[in-house]
C-alpha cells in the first residue's frame, strides 16, 4: 500500500508541474509537497526506495492504534463481558453466567476490602504504635533539655531499630514509596481508561441492547445503553478505583510504618499481591470457554483523528499540511500527558512524607544524621 500510493503520487507530480505557470511560486510547489511532511526534493528518492513516505509516516502517526480495546483479563473484564451479554439477549442461561460472574466479582470486591481492613487493624495499627514508642523513647532518652546528645546516642539501645526506620533514609524510603504509587497508578489509570471508553461510546439507534459488530472472530461493542454503561462504572469500575485508592495510601502508611529494611522490600511485594487478587479469582472460578469469550469481547474505540485522504493532485498539499498539523497537535497532547504522569508518580511521595503521613505526626526529620554517622562507623570496621 505505501509503495503504491508513493507510485501515485510520482505519477502525478510531472503532469502537475507541467500544468503549472512558469513563475516563482509555481516552482515552489513541488518542494512544498515534500517540505510539508519532513522531507524535501533531494530526500524524495531513498523515501520511495526504502517504501516509505513522509505522507504514509503521517498516517501511521494518526493511527498508531487499532480500532479496540481488549478487556482486561480478570474478574472486571470478565463482568464487562457479562453486563454486554446479557444486553443482547433474554436467554436464562446467558443471565445465568453473567450471575456467577458477579458473584465471582463480589467474592473478589470482598476479598480486596476484608484483606486491606485486616491488613490495617493487625498489622499496621501495631507497627504504628511500635514505631511511635521507638521514636518517643528516642526523644526522651537522647536529647537532654531539648537538645541532642551525642553520649546518649551512644548509649541509646534502640539505635539499630531506629535506623532501620524508613524515614531516617528519606531517599531510599522515597524510591520505594516511588515505586509504589507507580504499582498503584497501573491499576487507577486503567480504570479511568475503561470508563473514558465506555463514556464515549454512543446509545444505540433503535433498541436499547448493547450494538456489536463482528470482525476476524472479535465481538466489538459499538453502541451501549445507559443501563449498561451505569452497570459497568457502579458495580465493575467504582469499586476498582476505590481499592486502587485506598491500598494506596494503606500501603504507603503500612512503609512508612515498617522497623525494617528487609521487611520495607518484603511489605511492598505482599502489597502488590493484594491488586492481583481480581486476576487470581479469574483464573479459579470463570471456565475457559468464558475466558475466551472475555478475550473475544472489545470496545470500539471512538476515533477523532480525521482520516487521512490519498493524494490526487498537488492541491491536496494543504490538506496534507492540516493532517500532518494534527498530528504536531496530538504529538504534543502526548508529551504534556506523559510529563504530567511522571509528575504525578514523582510528587505524590514527596508530598505524602512531607504533609500527609501521620504515622508520626511530630516527626522533626532528627534522626537521619546520627544514624548516616553510625552507618560510616560500620562500614569503617
Amino acid at each position: 500500500q505505501d509503495v503504491n500510493l508513493c507510485r501515485t503520487y510520482a505519477r502525478l507530480l510531472p503532469s502537475a508541474m507541467a500544468e503549472a505557470k512558469p513563475d516563482t511560486e509555481s516552482r515552489k510547489i513541488p518542494a512544498l509537497s515534500f517540505a510539508a511532511y519532513g522531507g524535501s526534493p533531494s530526500r524524495a528518492s531513498p523515501l520511495h526506495a526504502f517504501g516509505a513516505s513522509p505522507i504514509t509516516m503521517t498516517q501511521r502517526d494518526l493511527q498508531s492504534l487499532p480500532d479496540f480495546f481488549d478487556l482486561p483479563e480478570s474478574i472486571y473484564g470478565a463482568a464487562m463481558m457479562a453486563v454486554v451479554r446479557s444486553s443482547q439477549t433474554y436467554r436464562k442461561t446467558v443471565h445465568g453466567v453473567t450471575s456467577c460472574v458477579f458473584v465471582g466479582l463480589g467474592i473478589n470486591i470482598f476479598t480486596q476490602f476484608y484483606v486491606l481492613y485486616c491488613t490495617k487493624l493487625y498489622i499496621c495499627a501495631p507497627a504504628i504504635h511500635a514505631i511511635r514508642e521507638l521514636y518517643a523513647h528516642y526523644h526522651q532518652e537522647v536529647f537532654i533539655d531539648g537538645v541532642f546528645s551525642h553520649d546518649a546516642w551512644e548509649n541509646f539501645d534502640h539505635a539499630e531499630s531506629l535506623c532501620q526506620v524508613p524515614l531516617s533514609q528519606p531517599m531510599f524510603f522515597m524510591a520505594i514509596l516511588t515505586i509504589w504509587t507507580a504499582t498503584c497508578w497501573v491499576d487507577l489509570s486503567e480504570s479511568f481508561r475503561y470508563l473514558l471508553f465506555w463514556c464515549n461510546l454512543r446509545q444505540p439507534e433503535h433498541s436499547h441492547a448493547t450494538e456489536v459488530d463482528f470482525c476476524d472472530g472479535n465481538v466489538l461493542t459499538t453502541a451501549a445503553s445507559r443501563r449498561t454503561k451505569i452497570s459497568i462504572v457502579v458495580f465493575v469500575l467504582v469499586p476498582k478505583v476505590m481499592i486502587a485508592m485506598y491500598l494506596w495510601l494503606l500501603g504507603a502508611r503500612w512503609l512508612t510504618a515498617t522497623t525494617g529494611f528487609q521487611d520495607l522490600i518484603l511489605n511492598a511485594v505482599a502489597l502488590a499481591f493484594i491488586t492481583e487478587l481480581d486476576e487470581l479469582i479469574y483464573a479459579v472460578v470463570v471456565p475457559e470457554d468464558i475466558q475466551g469469550l472475555v478475550r473475544m469481547y472489545k470496545i470500539t474505540r471512538q476515533c477523532c483523528d480525521s482520516p487521512l485522504p490519498i493524494p490526487g493532485a498537488l492541491k491536496d498539499v494543504e490538506s496534507f499540511q492540516t493532517i500532518s498539523n494534527n498530528r504536531d497537535k496530538k504529538f504534543r497532547m502526548r508529551i504534556a500527558w506523559m510529563l504530567g504522569v511522571m509528575f504525578i508518580v514523582f510528587a505524590l511521595p514527596v508530598v505524602y512524607m512531607y504533609r500527609l503521613q501521620h504515622v508520626l505526626p511530630n516527626y522533626h526529620w532528627d534522626v537521619h544524621a546520627p544514624c548516616q554517622a553510625r552507618i560510616a562507623d560500620l562500614i569503617a570496621e
